[in-house]
């Protein structure tokens, strides 16, 4: 088991002491079974209708709604983490920024005791579907981003 399989029952459990009946979608490699020693752990939190969390926590901030930010380090993995109420998530999945769902419609259900999270993963799966190219065309920007920022890390690296 990777360090990151071990890690996410601990993650579930602070997700959980934020608010009790929230969705837990892991993204990303770790979802996928696909991390690398490297690779970090992304989560969306999905709260209740406009449930939005009473406190604001070290994993849920004004900074993170719906858009993964670095939340935490366990172990030496980054703990990326994003968040959204379950109405502003459907409005989502129902309108044109269905298109930036796609790390989320790839997603693995964690928790979700208010069955919030698992209809709204549904919407995103089945979207998808129909639209491979959209996924494809993610994928692209997402891996030349990643060689850009690699790019940039090596160059910085040879003037130091």
């Amino acid at each position: 088991m990777s360090v990151h399989q071990e890690i996410i029952p601990h993650l579930l459990e602070v997700c959980i002491s934020i608010h009790d009946r929230c969705g837990v979608v892991l993204i990303g490699s770790a979802a996928r079974g696909a991390e690398r020693a490297d690779s970090d752990i992304d989560l969306n939190i999905i709260f209740p209708a406009d449930e939005a969390p009473l406190r604001r926590s070290q994993y849920v901030d004004d900074d993170n709604r719906w858009q993964l930010k670095i939340k935490d380090r366990i172990r030496g993995v980054r703990i990326d983490v994003a968040w959204e109420t379950q109405r502003a998530l459907l409005d989502r999945l129902h309108g044109e920024d269905i298109i930036n769902c796609w790390p989320f419609s790839s997603g693995r259900l964690l928790h979700d005791p208010a069955h919030i999270a698992g209809p709204c993963l549904q919407i995103a799966k089945q979207w998808y579907r129909p639209h491979a190219e959209v996924a494809e065309r993610y994928e692209t920007e997402c891996a030349k981003a990643k060689e850009a920022k690699l790019r940039r890390f090596l160059d910085a690296a040879r003037t130091d």
